[in-house]
């Protein structure tokens, strides 16, 4: 016949109180929070390595298609505040609690009422023994372990009694302070989250926004996150003189605009350069106003030392100079002696170029310093002066007629000097080669590349009268050019002139648009990036971190030792010791306990 299972019989509640009992001895094994830790880490260095709040453009431009999407699926753009990661730091809170909440008791309980007497199996399992004699008075041996900074304390008869000594009562205090700590520091980490803001993204009822191209001022009041957001981390870009009250927060492949508590008004941007032109540092001057429009404080921020208003930290993080304006003259290469066209751009913008619709121009890139070997010039080196530092570049793009032939565009604003002749200098290249031809000008008195034109179209108007390509004919076109034009002095400095631009007329042959692009003026404004982050469990963060600590060094260099004399038969003392680490150490301070006892 079958008997009935008794557990079943009784229901189901046997069962789940087993359950939960597992449960509960999953949550405080030493495997679940070695292992929660290990991801943590892993997840911590993918977020330390992979820059994270990128422009999404930026991820895909970086990894490519594949690994942009793998990447996105497993919410490592953002990893510190992903689901994943904070469920993994929310449950080794919960881990770490409950084993605090199992094991605190019965360590404060120990650490409080230290069990001072032991029965001789106990005593015997001790790692360390050793046996007196008899005759040796327990005080002698109190004095000694004293010395040593132990606490003693005698029970019992001269003859029968115990002694027990201790050093290192609180050692589990380090345990309880690394547990705590983590718990804390997770805690914090879990308040800078903002997880009231990430469940509203995780259940739909907060959408980010996505069209990167609206300006702050067109985003209605209702999309923007109130200033009173527990924590948040956010970019911003602000023109020199200007004033900011909110930043972008990257979500994904969209945006949410968080509201400041405060304005943020660019006052100045400046960057510090070494010697050679490097850039140094880069410094944003602000004031910061409230939105009564009073001025609360002033100072500078730096990419390692933000400026800290009401918990908002201020980090300058990048810059650029894409509101400032590029003039450029175009000259006809096909007609010289026309008088050039002047324009206007900014980078980014598209143009027509050299006069005419079958050319595009784009101006792509603005470099305001720019250190270069000499040796790329064709300029001899100096003792201690290999590079040069030769200024404003923009790099623009030209594309040929039906959009062939595109050609990429290095044109210098300052004059490079060679041999007391300054010169207009201007770098080209097929699209796509890493070959680069350099075509430089030569400057008249004024600074200006007329003068070489106007030279160019004389040099072309005697050779279609039939003139022949001879020194004594170059020399006479330029005579007449600086009598026509008043421009040069006769003497050395024609005869520079003149040297220098039969180079540049032997280049010529090689450039290939009908017409030519100048850097002529840079009307410069700067707009300086900023990272505004509010972290109100910072404070916890580095509580919880010097908590850490403690609790680590006490660990590792405050171990518990205790020692036991008992009287082992009427002729023996047996001297019991343990330690809670080191065990080499305390077995060497044993022995010398020994020794000096028997001497």
């Amino acid at each position: 016949m079958l008997t009935q299972n008794p557990v079943l019989a009784r229901g189901d509640r046997p069962t789940l109180l087993t359950s939960a009992r597992l449960l509960g001895q999953a949550l405080v094994s030493m495997r679940l929070a070695v292992h929660l830790l290990l991801f943590l880490a892993i997840a911590s260095i993918i977020g330390t390595v992979l820059v994270q709040q990128e422009p999404a453009q930026q991820y895909l431009h970086q990894l490519g298609p594949f690994w942009f999407r793998v990447f996105g699926q497993l919410d490592l753009y953002d990893v510190y505040r992903c689901a994943w990661y904070i469920g993994l730091v929310a449950f080794l809170v919960l881990s770490t609690s409950s084993c605090v909440l199992r094991n605190s008791p019965s360590m404060l309980k120990d650490m409080i009422k230290t069990k001072r007497q032991g029965n001789p199996a106990f005593l015997r399992s001790r790692r360390e023994q050793a046996r007196l004699p008899k005759k040796m008075a327990p005080e002698s041996l109190q004095t000694i372990l004293k010395e040593r900074g132990y606490h003693c304390s005698f029970t019992g008869t001269a003859a029968k009694g115990q002694l027990f000594a201790q050093k290192g009562r609180f050692y589990r205090l380090g345990y309880l302070f690394t547990h705590v700590a983590i718990i804390l520091f997770c805690a914090g980490a879990l308040y800078n989250a903002n997880l009231p803001l990430k469940a509203a993204q995780w259940f739909g009822s907060l959408q980010p926004l996505h069209n990167f191209s609206l300006p702050l001022s067109k985003i209605p009041p209702r999309d923007w996150l109130p200033a009173n957001e527990s924590a948040f981390r956010g970019i911003i870009s602000i023109p020199t003189g200007q004033s900011v009250n909110a930043v972008f927060e990257l979500v994904g492949d969209g945006f949410l605009v968080q509201r400041l508590p405060f304005l943020v008004r660019l006052d100045q941007f400046q960057i510090r350069h070494y010697r050679d032109g490097i850039a140094k540092s880069f410094i944003s001057h602000l004031s910061i106003y409230n939105h009564q429009g009073q001025l609360i404080k002033t100072g500078i921020a730096e990419p390692n030392h933000p400026l800290t208003v009401d918990g908002v930290s201020i980090f300058q993080t990048s810059f650029n100079d894409q509101r400032s304006r590029l003039t450029f003259s175009s000259h006809s290469l096909l007609d010289p002696t026309l008088p050039p066209s002047l324009f206007q751009a900014r980078v980014g913008q598209h143009l027509q170029a050299g006069g005419s619709s079958s050319y595009s121009l784009q101006i792509e890139k603005l470099k305001i310093n720019n250190t270069i070997p000499r040796t790329d010039l064709g300029l001899p080196e100096k003792p201690g002066k290999s590079m040069i530092n030769v200024g404003p570049i923009v790099r623009y793009r030209v594309l040929g007629p039906d959009g062939h032939g595109a050609w990429s565009y290095r044109s210098y604003l300052d004059p490079v000097s060679e041999h007391g002749q300054d010169f207009r200098l201007l770098a080209y290249g097929k699209e796509g080669s890493s070959l680069r031809q350099y075509l430089a000008i030569p400057l008249g008195p004024h600074g200006g590349v007329h003068l070489f034109l106007n030279y160019l179209g004389a040099l072309e108007r005697a050779a279609q009268r039939g003139a022949n390509a001879s020194p004594a004919t170059f020399h006479r076109v330029l005579q007449q050019v600086i009598v026509r034009h008043n421009d040069l002095e006769q003497g050395p400095n024609a005869s520079r002139f003149l040297a220098a631009s039969l180079v540049t007329l032997r280049d010529l042959h090689q450039y290939p648009l009908p017409f030519l692009i100048s850097f002529t003026h840079l009307d410069l404004h700067w707009s300086a990036g900023l990272e505004m982050t509010k972290d109100p469990g910072m404070p916890i963060v580095y509580g919880s971190s010097m908590l850490l600590v403690i609790g680590i060094f006490i660990l590792f260099y405050v171990p518990r030792k205790r020692l036991w004399l008992w009287p082992e038969n009427q002729d023996h003392w047996r001297l019991s010791g343990d330690s809670s680490r080191n065990p080499e150490d305390f077995h060497q301070e044993f022995f010398d306990i020994v020794a000096e006892q028997k001497t």
